[in-house]
């Protein structure tokens, strides 16, 4: 039996995260006594690269975390203002009537572009692209042009996002911050989008971000509920330490304020996770009667697997 001293370096030796909870179970129940141990290096550095010479890297984004934990409304919505609940948490997002609150998947895009952007440059202000088509482009949005198309959707949820401030709320603690995305913004005809990042959200981006694989974005059907999911998920999973069932209210609430009936959200939700298990088949997560059942597993980016591994080890 090969025992590894770190998760990460288990992760990184492909082991299957199943039989690593078995050996664990074995162990702790004293049921391993005669079989042989052996412990793996502890150094990361000393597996197997993760990427092998002429392999294709795995393309991250990354989202702020308190936007991993509360998110944007799903479809478009009557009024200024608009409120997300996770247990403890509140977020609250305060609009212009004109031209609105974001919403949908465009925002959720831009704003994971924005915070990518923010941890590569390492500044506030940047162009998002060469020209807005070609922000669209890495996006994955195609520009085909009309008061309907895809890009021109997406700007107009760029200048919703740019004109929301955020209030984000603990409250029992009683503590919060406000936020904005951006301090200012400016549209130069074939340079792009100039844009200062406002502080706090720079701030929070750079401190504490949830690394995001694409591919499994990019698979799940432009859906923001399974978008939303992922995140949330990727963000979970770092830090549940046991088998943890999250009531179905609670996940209405946090995800889907939005649909008439709990029945459709459930149903929603469901097909969302398959979409998500589908590309990420390491997620420990089934839905039950009561809600959804986690159990701790890698998460599917590995450089966050990593992080929390290295914090969890640090003296002290």
């Amino acid at each position: 039996m090969l025992e590894f001293a770190t998760v990460a370096a288990a992760a990184a030796a492909g082991t299957n995260p199943a039989l690593s909870r078995l050996a664990r179970q074995l162990r702790e129940r004293s049921l391993a006594a005669g079989v042989d141990r052996q412990v793996a290096p502890r150094a990361v550095k000393e597996q197997t690269p993760l990427h092998r010479s002429g392999a294709p890297k795995q393309k991250v984004l990354y989202l702020p975390t308190f936007l991993a934990s509360c998110s944007l409304p799903h479809i478009r919505v009557r009024g200024p203002e608009f409120t997300r609940v996770n247990g403890d948490l509140r977020l609250s997002l305060l609009a212009p009537e004109h031209p609105g609150l974001p919403y949908g998947v465009y925002p959720r895009l831009v704003l994971m572009h924005l915070t990518t952007r923010a941890l590569l440059q390492k500044e506030r202000t940047f162009y998002v692209g060469d020209s807005a088509n070609e922000f669209l482009a890495r996006m994955g949005i195609a520009d085909n042009g009309g008061p309907r198309g895809m890009s021109t959707r997406a700007r107009d949820q760029l200048r919703r996002l740019c004109l929301t401030s955020f209030a984000y709320h603990e409250v029992s603690r009683d503590r919060g911050r406000n936020i904005i995305v951006a301090d200012k913004w400016v549209a130069w005809p074939g340079r792009g989008v100039q844009v200062t990042l406002g502080e706090h959200f720079y701030a929070m981006a750079r401190s504490g971000s949830v690394p995001l694989d694409a591919a499994i974005l990019n698979g799940v059907g432009r859906s923001p509920l399974a978008m939303d999911a992922y995140a949330w998920l990727t963000y979970r999973v770092s830090r549940v330490k046991r088998e943890t069932v999250v009531p179905w209210r609670s996940l209405e609430v946090q995800f889907g304020g939005e649909y008439k009936h709990a029945r459709h959200f459930r149903w929603k939700f469901r097909r969302s996770l398959e979409a998500i298990k589908r590309l990420w088949p390491g997620i420990e997560a089934e839905p039950q009667e009561k809600g959804l059942l986690i159990r701790p597993c890698a998460p599917s980016v590995l450089s966050w697997l990593e992080r929390v591994a290295a914090k969890t080890e640090a003296p002290g």
